[in-house]
C-alpha cells in the first residue's frame, strides 16, 4: 500500500493493484465446482483476492453457491466461521443468512431496511453482527460504497451483485474542505490513476492477477472519505455548507478522472491521526477544531462522537441528515454498552435518531476493535450509558391486544 500525503489530505492506493474490491459468490461457483473440495478451494481463491487487494475485499453474499447445499449443518457452520475471518475479508449478509452464525466475535455486516428481531435480533445486540440500514435491493459496504446490482447486474439477475474496484482513496478531514484546493488534489488523483493503471497492465500482462476476479476498467473508481465530523460540529460548522462543498469536490473529481467516485466515511484511525499531526505541524487554519494539548492531535473518525469516550448513544452514532442522500454508505457507529441491550431499548434510541449509521454494538463480550493507543485508550464498559427501556417498567396485560 501507498500513502501520498497533501496539504490537508491523504491520497492512500496500492501499487500496481487496485486497492480495494467488491464481489458477489457468483465467483465461488466458478472456483470450486467439485462439492467434496468446494468450501476449502473457494477459501483459498479468497485468500488469493485479498492479498492483492491492500484495502480488503468485500464478498457480498447475494446467493448461495449450489455446493454450499450439499453440506451438513455443522460443516455449512464452519464454512461461515473461516471465511469471516480472513484477513482482509468484508463480509456482508441479508438477515436470513444468519442461522450459520453463532455469538462471540464480530464477523461482518447484515444489509436489511429494519432493524435485525429475533435471532438475528440477538446476534446484533451480542455483537456478532452489525447491521446496515438498506432499502429494497441495495448494498451499501462500509468503507467501500454503493454496489451496482438488479437491472444493472450480469445475466439480467435480479439480485447479483456486479464486481467493482477502487483504485485509491482520498481522505481529509471536513474542516479543511473549504481551504483545498480541488483542482490541484484532482490533477494529483489523475496522476495517480495513470501510474496505476500502467503499472497493473504489466501485471496483468504478465499473468499477475487471478481469472477468478475478472476486472474491468470502467468499474473501477475512486473513494473519498471524510472525518472529524465531531470536530467540524464543535467548531458550529455548517453541515449545508459542507454537503455543497462535497458535491463541488464529487463534481470535479469525476470530471477529471473520468470514471465513478464514491463517498464516505472514513473511520481509520490512523489516518485520522497523520491528519491531526499534519495540522498541528504545520498550522493549517483547521486545526482550531483540534482538542488542546495535552490531548492527542488526531480528528475523530467518521461523523459521530468518539466511540472510545463516553457519551450519549445518539452522539456516537451522529449522522447529519444533510448527508443521508449524499454519501454512497451510511457511517459505522460504535457502541459500546456496560451489557447486552434489550430490543425494546434499541427500538427506542433508533426511533429518536433522525438518520440511522451502520450500527455494531460493542457489549464487554465482545472483542474491542483496535488499533489500541496509550494516548487514547478505551473508557471501561461500565462508564458507558446504558440505552434505556422505555416498556421496561410497564407490566403487559394478561390478554395482550385483546384488552
Amino acid at each position: 500500500m501507498r500513502l501520498t500525503e497533501g496539504k490537508g489530505y491523504f491520497i492512500r492506493c496500492g501499487t500496481d493493484t487496485p486497492f480495494a474490491g467488491w464481489t458477489g459468490t457468483r465467483v465461488l461457483e466458478c472456483v470450486a465446482p467439485t462439492p467434496p473440495l468446494s468450501p476449502w478451494m473457494a477459501l483459498r481463491a479468497l485468500n488469493e483476492m485479498t492479498a492483492l487487494l491492500p484495502g480488503g475485499l468485500a464478498l457480498v453474499w447475494d446467493a448461495e453457491p449450489s455446493w454450499l447445499h450439499a453440506l451438513g449443518g455443522d460443516s455449512r457452520t464452519g464454512f461461515f466461521e473461516a471465511l469471516s475471518t480472513l484477513p482482509g475479508l468484508s463480509l456482508h449478509i441479508r438477515e436470513n443468512a444468519v442461522v450459520h452464525f453463532a455469538s462471540g466475535i464480530f464477523r461482518g455486516w447484515m444489509h436489511g431496511p429494519e432493524a435485525p428481531a429475533g435471532s438475528a435480533g440477538e446476534l446484533w445486540r451480542q455483537g456478532a453482527l452489525g447491521w446496515v440500514p438498506d432499502s429494497g435491493k441495495a448494498w451499501s459496504l462500509p468503507d467501500f460504497g454503493h454496489v451496482p446490482h438488479g437491472d444493472t447486474a450480469l445475466l439480467s439477475a435480479s439480485d447479483e451483485v456486479v464486481p467493482g474496484f477502487l483504485w485509491g482513496e482520498l481522505l481529509l478531514p471536513l474542516g479543511a474542505l473549504p481551504a483545498l484546493d480541488l483542482e490541484a488534489i484532482a490533477i494529483d488523483l489523475e496522476a495517480t490513476q495513470l501510474e496505476l493503471e500502467r503499472a497493473f497492465s504489466q501485471r496483468m500482462s504478465e499473468g499477475g492477477w487471478p481469472q477468478t476476479l475478472p476486472f474491468q476498467r470502467k468499474r473501477c473508481g475512486w473513494r473519498v472519505g471524510i472525518l472529524g465530523g465531531s470536530e467540524f460540529q464543535s467548531a458550529s460548522g455548517s453541515w449545508n455548507a459542507a454537503a455543497d462543498g462535497l458535491r463541488n469536490l464529487m463534481r470535479i473529481l469525476e470530471s477529471r478522472l473520468k470514471s465513478s467516485v464514491q463517498l464516505g466515511p472514513c473511520h481509520d484511525p490512523e489516518v485520522a491521526n497523520l491528519l491531526g499531526l499534519q495540522a498541528m505541524r504545520e498550522g493549517h487554519p483547521w486545526r482550531n477544531s483540534l482538542a488542546l494539548p495535552p490531548a492527542p492531535p488526531s480528528f475523530t473518525i467518521g461523523l459521530g462522537a468518539d466511540a472510545r469516550i463516553p457519551s450519549p448513544l445518539e452522539s456516537r452514532a451522529a449522522f447529519p441528515v444533510e448527508f443521508k442522500d449524499l454519501l454512497q454508505h451510511p457511517p459505522v457507529a460504535l457502541l459500546r454498552v456496560p451489557a447486552i441491550p434489550s430490543e425494546g431499548a434499541v427500538n427506542a434510541m433508533l426511533a429518536r435518531l433522525p438518520a440511522i449509521p451502520a450500527l455494531r454494538w460493542v457489549p464487554p463480550e465482545i472483542n474491542l476493535p483496535g488499533p489500541f493507543t496509550p494516548e487514547q485508550p478505551w473508557a471501561p464498559a461500565a462508564e458507558f450509558p446504558f440505552p434505556s427501556d422505555p416498556h421496561a417498567g410497564v407490566q403487559r396485560g394478561l390478554f395482550g391486544e385483546w384488552e
